[in-house]
């Protein structure tokens, strides 16, 4: 038995004779009968009464007529699926990264994406948070890495608590060696990360009484810190920036222990489209595995 003989029969029901029924499906008549008279064979009943211009269904055919019907139903509904997935499963995904991410993340999670989602091509735009929300907003991107909380229409996923840590010059030790105090950073000159890049660490140095009218003013992580390693200052950096990024400086967690949240943001009141979400999970996945005891927004 096969799905070609049950469409024949089913046509052969529609159309009322068997002539009909092959000239839809671009067949010979003899084709058409051939297939049937296997398929009865196979069921070992007769399934039509044949008269001279029509064809009726047998008492045996009436009862299976209605099965037959709802497998053809169900691999019709399977291969609408298939193509449903396959179509929603490519076209092409914007994301935008901050800077942090881009050099500790993005790498293994591109790496994943290529081997996850072939047919799905990916452009990366890296920039600081409020070019990545405007660029949700005015649908320029699909996906942004953003710090929480956002504005108020964007729909965004926690990931990460991310410490916002002191670098200073390696001569630099503090009274309490583990960590650094207000009081301490206040000594030095602070150097000040540039418009838009990192709100988060201006934000805790303006709401300690931090002077954030330094001369300064640094849009890339890696010339901040080599000007800390210079000896011209110290600044305030989430952890994430460090992780690879901690050479000739000293790193202090701040006594007050402020951090910096990182999320996943899309526009609100729009559904994903199927790759958006998978690479949502994707990233939720990794971030899951890369810090198993960070976020309790991962509990199952």
């Amino acid at each position: 038995m096969s799905l070609w003989d049950y469409k024949i029969l089913d046509l052969i029901v529609k159309e009322g004779n068997l002539r009909k029924a092959a000239e839809s499906m671009h067949l010979t008549p003899a084709a058409v009968s051939h297939s049937l008279a296997k398929l009865e064979k196979e069921f070992g009943l007769p399934l039509f009464v044949r008269g001279r211009r029509s064809m009726e269904l047998t008492q045996y055919g009436k009862m299976l007529l209605p099965h037959i019907r709802t497998i053809l139903d169900a691999d019709m509904r399977l291969h609408s699926e298939l193509q449903r997935i396959k179509g929603d499963m490519n076209g092409l995904v914007r994301i935008g990264v901050i800077n942090s991410v881009c050099c500790a993340w993005l790498p293994a999670i591109l790496q994943r994406l290529h081997e996850s989602l072939p047919d799905v091509s990916i452009n990366i735009y890296q920039g600081g948070y409020d070019e990545l929300e405007n660029g949700l907003l005015n649908g320029s991107l699909e996906l942004a890495f953003v710090s929480l909380p956002t504005r108020k229409n964007l729909a965004a996923i926690p990931l990460l608590h991310d410490r916002l840590l002191c670098i200073t010059p390696s001569s630099f030790i503090p009274v309490n060696v583990s960590y650094i105090t207000l009081e301490e950073i206040e000594h030095f000159e602070l150097i000040i990360p540039g418009p838009g890049s990192d709100f988060d660490a201006i934000a805790f140095m303006e709401a300690n009484g931090l002077d954030t009218k330094s001369v300064h003013s640094i849009q890339e992580d890696s010339s901040i810190i080599a000007l800390v390693e210079s000896g011209l200052g110290v600044s305030i950096m989430p952890e994430l920036v460090l992780e690879k990024n901690s050479r000739g400086i000293n790193v202090y967690p701040i006594e007050s222990a402020p951090y910096r949240l990182i999320g996943i943001a899309t526009l609100t009141n729009t559904h994903p489209s199927s790759p958006v979400s998978a690479i949502v999970k994707l990233i939720m996945d990794y971030v899951r595995e890369e810090y198993p005891t960070e976020m309790p927004y991962f509990r199952k």
